[in-house]
């Protein structure tokens, strides 16, 4: 007899064959006596549970366990017996049918999540209208079948993932219909009641308050109050839909041919925003403010601060596509901008706006600039005015002329320059006063006005230089300056007006830091400035501060100001100014004492210390008269005095 494996394929090919194994085993009877009996149940059971398992698909799942362990014992007294090396054909069959079950047992399972995921859409679809709480304990449903097929899918096979999508998806447009069945309805009540004209207090809001109550529920019925004190300020979607024929009117004016749509009239969609805000004011504050209050999910809003949030997204969007086009165009940037803090002052000011769960609101100005290149843009037009300004300020002919009517009589005198760059450094911090960023404040700043103020105090230096060189008596022997050209320019009282000037500009800006370091705005940019240095970061400073960390004062001192070092220099030109007063009255005094026999002294003041410094020189006591009222009391006393000193008086 040949191989114990050719013999059973050849004697039992396929499975219907099966009914010839009696035959076979009486065949072989002779060399397994011992097995006859016990192959015979096996056979027989074999038998039974094959018919059944075509019988029932159900039947045969729970068998298989059993196949396989009747198989093993028969595999094991088959190689037992020497008689059998391979696994009947049969059995592979069996086992491939199996599988075959099992796959349609989880088929079965889909189509039965499937078809209970369509039950419940269908449902709820159905009753949203008349009964949104039943339709979102249905959607409710779903959510809970979408999570546990989604916990049960991380140990299936990855057909499961395309079961798990599906049904993701089904739940969010589950959502979405919801949701746009309320709004259509909402949107009907809109209608109405007249929405986006000016609503009459006068009509009926019934239905209006019942849509908007289902849109309520709807958007918090599975959020907890906590969730809905947070900080994230969720659009209210009852508000969101309010504000869409408000975005619809502000597309066709502004985004469109129209003649409203202009790039150098920004004021134009500002105004026309906040005059719609103000035409549903009364609507706001007092039927949808009523709303909101009477509701259990979200009466602690602001109802005009929603429309406004709602609405803002119109004017976000236009500025995103106007900014590119001006960012280039100095004049109209500058202007955008102006334009833009206007508005976001209005909305703090009038409305006291700030959108919900935030403190403290950047407005449509922080937007602009969270950008970075369109903050350095602007940054870059501000300096560019800024410096042109400033050039015309200290060029214009009357720049160093004293204005004795600018302040009172017994204040230091300044020049007009140094009056006109203080306005100039005000408007600038009016520019930028609104921006909530600490990093965009110290850029205008250091960049616009700490740079101006550093030129200034250059100029003012330079000709305190020209004149000490301009009165030296080396200098003068090879300046190249005729005498006489020289003695108009520093000699005498022109010595005294040219050293006043500067002593009156270094005075008057040293006099406006001050004021300056006490304003508040000033006052919390330094506090910032000290609690960054406390804690180190100064260096590891914003990239946008990079090329200015050096600059920065060395914000340590408690109760300093931010402009304390720029005071120091101001402080040290205008003392640099007072001593060369001093040294230039000396030197005029002893050469009119060389010059005038009748030298004698008199010993009454401006406040009764001098009143005639030399009787005998007409030039001196112009020179004094002038100091009288060019310099404030206090310095002309202690110019006065140091005089005095010099000779010993």
């Amino acid at each position: 007899m040949g191989s114990v494996t050719e013999y059973i394929n050849e004697k039992l090919p396929r499975v219907d064959t099966l009914g010839d194994l009696d035959n076979l085993i009486s065949s072989l009877e002779d060399q397994q006596a011992a097995l006859n009996t016990q192959i015979q149940d096996i056979q027989t059971k074999i038998n039974s549970e094959h018919d059944a398992l075509f019988s029932s698909s159900d039947a045969i799942v729970k068998r298989v366990a059993e196949f396989r362990t009747t198989h093993g014992m028969l595999k094991d007294k088959l190689i037992n017996a020497s008689y059998y090396r391979s696994r009947p054909k049969f059995m592979d069959d069996l086992q491939g049918l199996v599988a075959e079950l099992e796959k349609f047992e989880i088929a079965r399972n889909y189509f039965v999540v499937l078809d209970e995921v369509r039950s419940i859409s269908e449902s709820a679809k159905t009753e949203i209208l008349d009964d949104p709480d039943l339709a979102l304990r249905k959607h409710n449903e779903l959510v809970q079948i979408v999570d546990h097929v989604c916990e049960q899918s991380r140990e299936a096979e990855d057909s499961v993932i395309h079961l798990v999508d599906f049904l993701c998806k089904s739940k969010d447009f589950l959502w979405l219909e919801l949701r746009e069945r309320l709004a259509t309805e909402f949107r009907a009540s809109l209608d109405r009641i007249g929405w986006p004209r000016r609503v009459s207090l006068e009509v009926n809001f019934e239905e209006f308050s019942r849509t908007f109550n289902k849109l309520l529920l709807f958007q918090f019925y599975n959020v907890s109050q906590q969730a809905r004190e947070s900080k994230a300020p969720d659009l209210i979607i009852a508000l969101e839909i309010l504000a869409e024929p408000l975005d619809l009117r502000f597309r066709y004016h502004f985004e469109g041919n129209r003649e409203t749509n202009k790039v150098d009239r920004p004021e134009w969609f500002f105004s026309h925003f906040i005059s719609t805000v103000e035409d549903h004011e009364q609507f706001m504050e007092t039927i949808v403010q009523g709303i909101l209050e009477q509701s259990p999910y979200i009466s602690h809003r602001e109802a005009l601060h929603e429309l406004i949030y709602a609405y803002l997204p119109s004017v976000q969007r236009k500025l995103k596509t106007l900014v590119p086009v001006v960012m280039h165009e100095p004049q109209l940037f500058s202007h955008l901008m102006l334009e833009t803090m206007k508005f976001d002052d209005h909305l703090r000011d009038t409305y006291l706006f700030a959108p919900y769960g935030q403190e403290e609101w950047a407005g449509i100005t922080g937007d602009i600039m969270s950008k970075p290149e369109w903050f350095e843009a602007w940054l870059l037009v501000e300096k560019e005015f800024a410096l042109t300004r400033y050039q015309e300020i200290i060029t214009t002919p009357d720049a160093w002329v004293i204005d004795f009517d600018s302040v009172g009589e017994i204040e230091s005198k300044p020049t007009k320059s140094a009056l006109r760059l203080r306005d100039l450094l005000e408007t600038i911090s009016e520019r930028y006063k609104p921006l909530k960023s600490f990093v965009h404040r110290i850029r205008f700043l250091m960049d616009i006005q700490i740079a101006i103020l550093d030129s200034y105090h250059n100029r003012i230096s330079s000709s305190l230089d020209a004149f000490e060189s301009l009165t030296s008596s080396i200098v003068r022997a090879v300046s190249g300056v005729h005498e006489e050209e020289r003695k108009k320019m520093v000699d005498g009282l022109a010595g005294v007006e040219r050293l006043c000037r500067a002593y009156g500009s270094a005075y008057a800006i040293r006099d406006a830091l001050t004021d300056w370091g006490d304003d508040i705005f000033f006052l919390e940019l330094y506090e910032e400035l000290n609690r960054r240095a406390s804690q180190n970061k100064l260096s590891k400073i914003p990239k946008e501060l990079e090329g200015i960390s050096s600059k920065l004062p060395d914000a340590v001192e408690e109760d300093g100001t931010i402009f304390d070092e720029i005071i120091k220099a101001y402080d040290a030109l205008r003392t640099r100014a007072e001593n060369l007063i001093i040294k230039h009255l000396s030197r005029e005094v002893q050469k009119a004492y060389k010059t005038d026999s009748a030298f004698r002294q008199s010993v009454k003041s401006k406040d009764g210390l001098v009143a005639d410094l030399f009787n005998s020189s007409a030039s001196i006591a112009e020179m004094i008269a002038f100091l009288s009222k060019a310099l404030s009391q206090t310095s002309f006393t202690k110019v006065s005095r140091a005089l005095y000193r010099s000779f010993n008086i």
